[in-house]
């Protein structure tokens, strides 16, 4: 079983804040990512559960799918470029299974899509094939949850 907590981290670069990150089994997401796919500048994306993300309806999409219904599975932005806060730039997405108490990242991807429509992230996706399926207690995930709430 993986842990995942909502941690304090601070940005990879001067002219960010500080924010919550995603710290799994010990590493933060982003420099996991980093590690698996050099040069592809993943390190220093941070997650799209922030509460300054720019627009009200790609945030509407991540907190809807973030947290699928009981045997549902979501596409959902998790990672994004600290630039612009949104869906414009980098978004790693995952697609999320809700298995009742397991929350399972099946697995985890570049978003592709060209629409500029919050509701169509995710509908094509370059999927990241060095990156293991992820299993979490719900508990575990839910209280994640609640800390970037506050």
């Amino acid at each position: 079983m993986n842990k995942i907590e909502g941690i304090q981290d601070k940005s990879d670069y001067e002219d960010y804040r500080d924010f919550i990150n995603y710290l799994i089994d010990g590493y933060w997401l982003d420099e996991k990512l980093d590690e698996l796919y050099p040069n592809n500048m993943y390190k220093g994306l941070i997650p799209t559960l922030v509460y300054w993300m720019e627009r009200e309806d790609e945030k509407e999409v991540v907190w809807k799918r973030i947290l699928p219904e009981e045997n549902e599975t979501t596409i959902c932005p998790i990672l994004m470029c600290p630039d612009d806060n949104d869906f414009s730039c980098t978004l790693i997405v995952a697609e999320i299974r809700n298995c009742g108490n397991l929350i399972q990242w099946k697995k985890m991807g570049i978003d592709k899509t060209k629409e500029w429509d919050a509701e169509k992230v995710g509908s094509t996706v370059e999927w990241l094939d060095k990156f293991n399926e992820l299993n979490f207690y719900k508990q575990d995930y839910l209280t994640m949850l609640e800390i970037f709430k506050r």
